[in-house]
């Protein structure tokens, strides 16, 4: 029985490695995406304000002042946050690394914030 319960839990610490993996490059995929088509995006936009300097300047003969446009300055997806943490990995983690004494004594003291592994928690 027991050695059924060490090859089960081999197994599912290699397959939360491989699902942690999967999240990472698949967030580095989703990144390198959104910055090309931003890229496409924001040359579309330099074209568009090009064409409409010309219109008011040539044909309507009246002064062009560019738009401030805050998002060209932009790279990337907004809100590049640091990624999430549900409370079971919390807690696994608190248990793995055998923090849980730091984050009981933390909870614990008068006045506490938020301890340091519960800032990036979903919870």
């Amino acid at each position: 029985l027991e050695a059924e319960l060490e090859r089960i839990t081999g197994q599912f610490q290699e397959t939360r490695g491989r699902i942690r993996h999967l999240m990472r490059s698949g967030a580095e995929k989703f990144r390198q995406v959104w910055i090309v088509n931003e890229e496409e995006a924001k040359g579309l936009i330099r074209e568009l304000l090009d064409a409409d300097r010309i219109i008011h300047v040539q044909q309507l003969g009246i002064p062009w002042e560019e738009p401030r446009l805050g998002f060209m300055d932009n790279v990337g997806p907004l809100g590049g946050r640091r990624e999430k943490k549900d409370a079971v990995e919390v807690a696994t983690e608190l248990l793995e690394v055998g923090r849980i004494q730091e984050f009981l004594g933390f909870c614990a003291r008068k006045g506490s914030r938020v301890p340091p592994i519960l800032r990036n928690s979903r919870y």
